[in-house]
């Protein structure tokens, strides 16, 4: 009886050792494990151990705080193997409201240290301060592997979130990458960049225009459009690029769910900033994106530069969001931790004193019409052209 009890104890710490950082935390929630999102790795494994073992397990469902999570179908099938309840089915995040800051915390990940053959690379990145510690990383722009700057490291307290970071990067494991030497801060070498204090003064009203498709786009608003032919077949963004660079903006492009006609004409736009990912792509690397544009757009801001942010298709990057948080993807519903993000990327668009703006271009597809998102949100705060 007692060798069974401890068998059974084995087994249920090597499956709960297999896990993810993610499917920890889950675990960690169901089983009434406090603040996961805090607590390292082992530190997670040992609280959810002692619960296992113990019997302490805590229905929790429907009251569950900290950030949102996937449905994990592993941890399911670990706490019905564990104990005699059923777990499936509960992890719905359909019907919490979720901050910012909630889907921020989901989007990064914890290093992983193992022992691995040491390769060194260049990597560069959008930087994303950790929220559960004070570890700065990115995800390389070619690779999207995973790159952590250590604390300790050179240069590193210049940095802030939004800055785009070039280092040399030892591998510690499969995805991840350990930042050696900070080589460049914003394209400034990097013993040489000092961040500049700007104060973006008091939010104005622009007219100030930028031409697109024969009309004005008004600079520091949020302009919404409909797209009656794709991106990559529309000239008219070709003419509005070119112009924006021109006068000086710094140009950004968030398009998710691209098709490969998308993604070649982004390679043409040598002087923007692409926050693209395929279509189907991996949902945490669309969601990482969406995250790191909002960061550079901000920090661009508070430097005191001319940001114009172009979003081809806005549902698109709505829907690639929800492949995170909903198991069935349906036509015009979406999760509410996209619709949060969607919500921070359209509050972006503000005009400032001291020549400082922001300009937004929202495009759409005329399929979506029918999208209640569409209808409700977007055309009351954007200026159709």
């Amino acid at each position: 009886m007692f060798s069974s009890v401890l068998d059974k104890n084995k087994k249920i710490e090597l499956e709960v050792k297999k896990l993810g950082i993610f499917e920890l935390r889950g675990l960690a929630r169901e089983v009434g494990v406090s603040s996961p999102t805090t607590k390292k790795r082992e530190e997670l494994i040992d609280l959810i151990l002692e619960k296992l073992n113990k019997g302490q397990i805590e229905d929790i469902v429907g009251s569950k705080k900290g950030r949102p999570f996937k449905k994990l179908a592993v941890v399911d099938n670990i706490l019905s193997n564990m104990t005699v309840q059923d777990f499936g089915g509960n992890f719905s995040s359909q019907n919490k409201a979720y901050s910012y800051e909630d889907i921020l915390a989901f989007a990064q990940v914890m290093p992983i240290i193992s022992n691995v053959e040491q390769q060194i690379l260049n990597s560069c990145g959008i930087i994303r301060k950790s929220i559960t510690n004070d570890m700065f990383m990115f995800y390389d722009f070619k690779t999207n592997q995973a790159v952590f700057l250590p604390v300790e490291l050179k240069f590193v307290d210049k940095v802030k979130n939004g800055d785009i970071v070039s280092v040399k990067a030892k591998k510690i494991n499969n995805n991840q990458f350990f930042a050696t030497e900070i080589l460049s801060i914003n394209n400034v070498e990097a013993s040489k960049y000092l961040n500049r204090s700007f104060n973006k003064g008091q939010q104005i009203i622009s007219e100030k225009v930028l031409p697109f498709a024969n009309k004005n786009l008004f600079i520091g608003r949020r302009n919404l459009v409909e797209l009656k032919e794709n991106f990559y077949e529309n000239k008219n963004f070709d003419i509005l690029y070119k112009s924006a660079i021109e006068k000086g903006y710094k140009v950004v492009m968030l398009s998710l769910n691209s098709s490969i006609e998308d993604e070649l004409k982004m390679q043409s736009m040598k002087d923007a900033v692409i926050l693209s990912t395929k279509f189907n792509d991996d949902c945490d690397r669309s969601l990482n994106k969406a995250v790191d544009c909002v960061s550079l757009c901000e920090n661009l801001v508070e430097n005191g530069e001319k940001v114009l942010l172009i979003v081809p298709d806005m549902i698109n990057v709505i829907r690639a969001i929800d492949c995170c948080f909903m198991e069935e993807k349906k036509m015009y519903e979406h999760a509410m931790q996209s619709i949060v993000v969607a919500q921070k990327i359209l509050s972006l668009g503000a005009a400032y004193e001291n020549n400082c703006d922001i300009t937004l271009l929202v495009g759409y597809d005329q399929l979506d019409k029918n999208d209640l998102f569409l209808n409700n949100q977007l055309y009351k705060i954007c200026k159709i052209i």
